[in-house]
This record gives C-alpha cells, structure tokens and sequence, in this order.
C-alpha cells in the first residue's frame, strides 16, 4: 500500500508532511508504507518542509497540469493523483489518495478493500449538488452521466455520512483506495479534460462548478465499475472531524482513538481545537505540538 497527497501549495504540504508523520506515528504494520507528496511542476516546496518530508522518507513527485484544466476548480487533485497512480503502478497493489489535511490515528485497516473492488471511497459527507435519490437527475448530473458515458441502470444509491440522506452514487474525492493498474485515476483526469471543454461548462453555477471534479468522479467510476467493484470504505476512514458537532451522536465518535483516518480543514486554525473534538490528553499533546503544521494561513 502507498499514500499519495497534493502539495500544491506551502499550507498543503505542511499538511502532507504532518500526514506523513502521523503514518509512520501511528501506522502499525503499515507505518513504513510509500508516502508520495505531489509537486506541481512549477510549485517550489520551502527548504524546511522538503528536509521534513525527506526525513519522514517521502518522495516529492513533479505533475503537469494541463493547460486545459487551469480554469476547473480543484481539477489539480485530479491530475496529481493521476501521476500519483502513474508512480505506484509498479510498486503498490494499492494506492491511497489522500487530502492533504488527512491524519492518520491507527492502522488504517480500513483502507483495504475486497479481491472483486478496484476501488474503495467514502460518500460525500453532505449531500450540496448530490442527486437525490427520490428525485429525477437534474440537467447537471444527467450532463455528467451522458458526458461519462454512465448507464442509468448502473447508478444505485448512497447515504451521505452526515446527513443520512439517500443520493445517486456520488463520492469524496479526498479519500480513494485504488489498484493503480485499473487506471482509474488517470480516467477521471482525462473525463474533467473531456467534459470541462465543452460549453455547457461555462454555463455551471458557482457550486457546481466547484465541485465538478467530484461529480465527474462519479461519472468515471459509474461507466467503467460494476457496483461490485466499488467497496464503500467504512466510517473510521476519512472521518470528517471539521463536521463533527453535525454528526447524529450515534455515528459519532467518543474518541479520536476510535478513528483510524480524519480530515480536518480548518479546525486546528481555532485556538479553542481542544475543546471541540474528543482527544485524550497524550494525543492532545501530539496534535498541539504540530499544529504550526495543521494551519491554513
């Protein structure tokens, strides 16, 4: 298994290098797994995050953006996982992409997926531009499916993490678990290419064009997959900490222990962090001495 994340910018590979950290940390059997942190091309990583990266043994990768895509938002996660899926092909059975601001608190066992799965995800945490399930697609999520080239009877429906709520299959595209030789990674890059050039993406609402790449994920999973080839990884992955006072109590943690991988935007900008998440005192300890790292600003 190999961990990939972008490190587009200076925040974000702060974020990598305390991702890293926490694997080789808190990683069991898999804390000397590969750690990839994606570089755009034209990206320069400060001297003391690059020493920091290198002493955690990870390998900065170099990606391209194409040109095309300079004008999608986030569609650089797309293309760095696809390089990412390009330097684990012959050497990881599985890769593991990541947000940047992920951190890892146990073995994340949860990331492996079954012999018939070529990918594992999570579904989205709220439900926003998602397609309700009781509900026709909309014009949006039917120029996805066409533009994938997504059969209808192939879509089935999800829950979204937070909210509960029932929508047409529709994932986070912050945490995947892939076999680089399906190529999935490199099909969703090259779908966004596709899609993002043809008019009807000019005429997207602010949101959704904020989240095309996700939808456009959707799409690329739901044309080449069967459902049986898409694991739903379990709720101790990818747990959104940034969202945990909207979480129903009984799908909420009592620990962060409970918790093998989280993500936490912002939530380590607030000076009061402690006093909203639960995290006993040795973790707290470990947290806060990193939390230059965990910023946004």
């Amino acid at each position: 298994m190999a961990f990939a994340c972008l490190a587009g910018t200076e925040a974000q590979a702060r974020h990598a290098l305390l991702l890293a950290e926490s694997l080789r940390a808190f990683g069991g059997r898999l804390a000397g797994s590969p750690v990839m942190a994606l570089i755009p091309v034209a990206g320069v990583v400060g001297p003391e995050l690059e020493a920091g990266l290198l002493s955690c043994d990870a390998d900065l990768v170099p990606f391209a953006l194409p040109a095309p895509l300079d004008k999608v938002p986030l569609a650089e996660r797309a293309a760095a996982a696809a390089q990412a899926e390009v330097a684990a092909q012959e050497t990881a059975r599985l890769l593991v992409w990541l947000d940047s601001d992920s951190l890892i608190l146990r073995e994340p066992l949860g990331l492996q997926i079954p012999p018939e799965a070529r990918i594992g995800c999570r579904p989205v945490d709220l439900r926003l531009i998602g397609s309700p399930w009781d509900e026709e697609p909309d014009a949006f999520w039917e120029a996805i499916y066409a533009g994938c080239g997504v059969k209808h009877d192939s879509i089935f429906s999800v829950r979204t993490t937070v909210e509960g709520q029932a929508i047409r299959a529709y994932f986070n595209a912050g945490c995947l678990v892939v076999r680089p030789e399906a190529r999935l990674l490199r099909r969703w890059q090259a779908a966004i290419l596709t899609l993002a050039g043809r008019d009807e993406f000019g005429a997207l609402s602010g949101r959704e064009r904020l989240f095309f790449h996700q939808a456009v994920l959707a799409g690329t999973l739901l044309a080449a997959l069967s459902r049986e080839e898409i694991a739903e990884l379990p709720a101790t992955v990818s747990y959104p900490l940034h969202l945990h006072k909207r979480v129903p109590n009984d799908r909420r943690p009592a620990s962060l222990r409970q918790v093998e991988l989280f993500r936490y935007e912002s939530v380590f900008d607030l000076d009061d962090w402690g006093s909203r998440v639960p995290v006993d005192d040795d973790l707290r300890a470990w947290l806060e001495a990193r939390r230059w790292l965990a910023r946004n600003g």
